[in-house]
């Protein structure tokens, strides 16, 4: 290491913990231009400094400091090294300063989907606690959308179209729907391979699937999509869980969304009898205040969901 300065240079040993001390002990007298007042503020004896100080000299081979009776004075290498010094110091204290307001900590409060916290988010949150322990985490599931202006919350999950006035929106996770059963149901209902049937079963309606949607709208988006017509008994439930569970009792046929049933479906409890999957006509958004776009725990949150939503991909494709 070189400190150069007005055609001057000065050859550093390499860094090490003594000698960073040192170079610290250095700045503290040459501000201070006393052995007595540098040792009061780094709590050290007044013989310890001017050891330290000796000590950065030898390694440096250069006097730094002209030693009189009562008065003490930087030489012309000193003066260099103490502007050097105050800047790098400076340099990391800023850093150091800039490192802890980016690190995430305090309060964080979410909305979600009340399944997709179930079924996706949750499972998968201690992950993120653990990487951030100084976040204290606050979930609560709605299928409303965040009135951001008069809410407290930090961010929000959506599944829709993307497109909300006056806030930042990162595009998560498409989905996918296909009609889901029991094994007993789809054998008893003659549903493999078998679409129209669906006209002959109960069909079991998630009555939120989005916002401001209707009971319906999930199932006849999948069947206008694939020419089905449905004339089945309708049950729904408020929540996309609810029916889904109610699928596996054998209660009748459930819209599926491919990031709920993997669980269901490698457990086989339940199947997709009729394999015509659709792409959903809306997605999975994070969403926040654009003014809030460099929140340490909102840019955390951000990466940390992106990183798991790419671990669910591999695992669902390749596992």
């Amino acid at each position: 290491m070189r400190i150069k300065n007005s055609g001057f240079v000065m050859k550093l040993p390499e860094l090490s913990s003594s000698l960073l001390a040192g170079l610290h002990c250095f700045s503290i007298v040459a501000e201070t231009m006393s052995f007595t007042r540098a040792a009061e503020q780094l709590h050290l004896t007044q013989s310890a400094v001017s050891h330290r100080i000796k000590k950065l000299e030898q390694r440096l081979e250069v006097s730094l400091f002209i030693r009189r009776p009562r008065h003490l004075s930087l030489t012309n290498e000193g003066e260099q090294l103490k502007q050097v010094v105050a800047e790098q110091f400076s340099a990391i204290s800023q850093k150091l300063l800039e490192l802890n307001r980016a690190r995430p900590f305090g309060d964080f409060i979410i909305s979600a989907p009340p399944t997709f916290a179930q079924k996706w988010l949750v499972p998968r949150l201690s992950q993120f606690a653990d990487t951030f322990p100084d976040v204290t985490l606050h979930l609560r599931t709605r299928n409303d959308l965040v009135d951001f202006k008069a809410e407290a919350f930090d961010c929000a999950i959506y599944f829709g179209h993307g497109r909300y006035t006056g806030l930042a929106t990162h595009h998560l996770l498409d989905d996918f729907i296909v009609p889901v059963c029991s094994p007993e149901y789809a054998k008893n209902h003659n549903l493999y391979d078998n679409p129209q049937q669906l006209a002959q079963c109960q069909l079991l309606h998630d009555a939120a699937p989005w916002a401001s949607a209707s009971l319906s709208d999930e199932w006849l988006y999948w069947a206008n999509t694939n020419g089905v017509e449905l004339n089945g008994t309708n049950h729904s439930f408020d929540r996309a869980d609810l029916a889904l569970e109610a699928a596996t009792s054998g209660m009748g046929v459930a819209i599926g969304r491919t990031a709920y049933i993997q669980d269901y479906l490698h457990s086989g409890r339940l199947v997709t009898p009729i394999t015509q999957s659709v792409k959903s006509p809306f997605s999975f958004y994070l969403v926040y205040r654009e003014e809030h776009v460099n929140n340490a725990k909102i840019v955390a949150f951000r990466q940390w969901l992106l990183e798991q939503l790419e671990k669910s991909t591999k695992c669902r494709l390749n596992c």
